[in-house]
């Protein structure tokens, strides 16, 4: 039979032969450290170095940290609906916003409210307190000392989360002592109810600016109108045009009276006394009487300045008169409703719970995170054993 093995030593000895010298001086000097290595309890304590290290910092070096929470839920005043019934208790009182909710989330995790509340406590020094690690305080190997790294950092240690089906909103802040995590939170409520507040104003004071430049609009239409009327009665000499046509339709009226009488002592002497001297003089007199009423008629049928001109030149601007005078009043009324509505705040910060003053630490939750840490480092050993063994296993068929 041949030897397998000694053919395979053999061919292990020719390829070595053929190895570079660095290859070889390498081999001898590596030799110890993998007789080392190739004990079990030494490759498990290197398999295992990043659980190894998370469990040495969470467990010797990280530093407790204290969370304070608040519930708040932000409220709209509701209009009540006036069918009333259930919809009017329902309507009544105050309704949460979300969309406002929304907006004070943002704010809290805004670089606006990071200022504000640097502006308002020391907050630097509450997360650079003695005691606190390497890793968790702020300057740290994590987080620099920029602006922006301070912003990040801020993130980190805030977290605000809205609860769309209830409405309610859950501020947390960490800290390195319980004090400095309880004055974070109630800043940061402070600081959402002051944005609160300065929406209202802000609403307030743009509904009341409408309401006044409806209402100075309003006014000089009001005058333009008056002036307009004015200037008009002044061109024609007519007070009241439509009276002057009441006065001319009477004349009118009455001169065709007095024609139809004439007219009629006319017909009665040429049937009884066609000679009388009276005949001339009645004749003359209806005549006299119709060029009157053709002139009346004419003062008011004049395409220019005849009375049906200027009825209705004068009736147009009664009117425009009587649009800007109901103008006026809407207005009046609407700045009214407005001031009262600015008299009322729209938009309230309800708090559900105020911040608590925590007695015992909950971070860093330090078994979680070994745990954690430990299935990722099994995991990836368990990932680089199974690419070392394909390897090994393929460059074995190809011996």
């Amino acid at each position: 039979m041949v030897n397998l093995g000694g053919s395979m030593n053999a061919a292990r000895r020719s390829f070595g032969d053929l190895m570079p010298r660095w290859y070889h001086r390498a081999q001898r000097a590596t030799a110890p450290l993998r007789a080392i290595v190739a004990w079990w309890p030494i490759r498990l304590v290197i398999f295992l170095l990043p659980t190894l290290v998370c469990a040495i910092y969470y467990y010797a070096i990280a530093a407790d940290q204290y969370q304070s929470e608040a519930h708040f839920v932000v409220r709209s005043q509701g209009k009540p609906d006036a069918s009333g019934g259930l919809s009017f208790l329902v309507q009544l009182g105050l309704v949460k916003s979300q969309d406002d909710s929304f907006i004070v989330q943002d704010y809290i995790a805004s670089r606006d409210a990071l200022k504000a509340l640097a502006a308002a406590i020391p907050l630097a020094e509450l997360y650079n307190r003695d005691g606190a690690d390497f890793l968790a305080r702020y300057p740290s190997m994590l987080f620099g000392p920029t602006k922006e790294q301070f912003y990040k950092y801020y993130k980190y240690m805030i977290s605000v989360v809205h609860t769309d089906k209830t409405g309610i909103t859950a501020l947390k802040a960490d800290a390195f002592r319980a004090e400095d995590a309880h004055l974070i939170t109630e800043t940061l409520l402070k600081l959402s109810e002051d944005l609160v507040n300065q929406i209202n104003r802000r609403l307030q004071n743009d509904a009341i600016a409408n309401s006044l430049a409806e209402l100075q609009t309003a006014q000089a239409r009001v005058i333009a109108a008056h002036t307009a009327l004015t200037d008009f009665r002044n061109k024609e000499m007519i007070v009241d045009p439509r009276q002057s046509a009441v006065a001319l339709a009477e004349l009118i009226a009455l001169l065709s009276t007095e024609l139809a009488t004439v007219q009629a002592q006319l017909a009665e002497l040429k049937s009884g006394s066609p000679g009388s001297p009276q005949m001339g003089i009645l004749q003359r007199k209806a005549g006299a009487l119709g060029e009157q009423i053709a002139g009346e008629r004419g003062k008011i049928a004049e395409d220019k300045g005849g009375l049906a001109a200027r009825i209705a030149t004068y009736e147009r601007l009664v009117l425009e008169r009587e649009f800007a005078n109901r103008m006026l009043g809407s207005a009046e009324a609407e700045l009214v409703r407005a001031r009262a509505e600015a008299a009322r705040q729209l938009l309230y910060l309800e708090r559900i719970v105020e911040p608590n003053l925590p007695d015992y630490a909950t971070q860093p939750r330090r078994l979680r995170k070994v745990l954690t840490v430990l299935v990722i480092n099994l995991l990836l050993v368990g990932l680089a054993w199974l690419a070392f063994s394909g390897v090994r296993e393929h460059a074995a068929d190809g011996r």
